[in-house]
């Protein structure tokens, strides 16, 4: 996914145990942060079906994440839902620096974002027209 955004320093890796989750908020953008298995995954941390807020308890530890609000379920490697199906968790880039995890922040204000990218992108919109490779 390519955005507009800077990286900034979420934790390091000791800070985030396998099967765990923190929530960040940076520059007024939620962030979840994923350990799954050793694997670090950072996503938008709102719903794509009504933006409900996804938390620490959101994350199931083993590899599903399931908002509060009406129960949508999302393959926590991958960010596409499970039940029901066709929709997508807005994925934020991850780059680990030594023993740091760095996640990129969009750069626009938080109501552009949710319209113009992440709106578009749980409708599918991005899908194919090189925005989303």
């Amino acid at each position: 996914m390519n955005y507009p955004g800077e990286f900034a320093k979420l934790c390091s890796l000791d800070d985030i145990y396998e099967g765990e989750s923190k929530l960040f908020e940076v520059k007024k953008y939620e962030i979840l942060l994923l350990n799954i298995k050793g694997n670090i995954r950072a996503y938008y941390a709102r719903c794509a079906h009504a933006l409900g807020l996804l938390d620490e308890n959101s994350f199931d530890g083993e590899g599903k994440i399931i908002c509060p609000v009406h129960l949508w379920e999302y393959n926590a490697l991958t960010g596409e839902s499970e039940n029901p199906k066709e929709s997508t968790l807005f994925p934020l880039e991850v780059k680990i620096e030594g023993n740091d995890i760095f996640v990129k922040v969009p750069s626009i204000p938080v109501l552009e974002f949710k319209t113009k990218w992440f709106g578009m992108y749980r409708r599918g919109v991005l899908n194919g027209t090189g925005i989303n490779s």
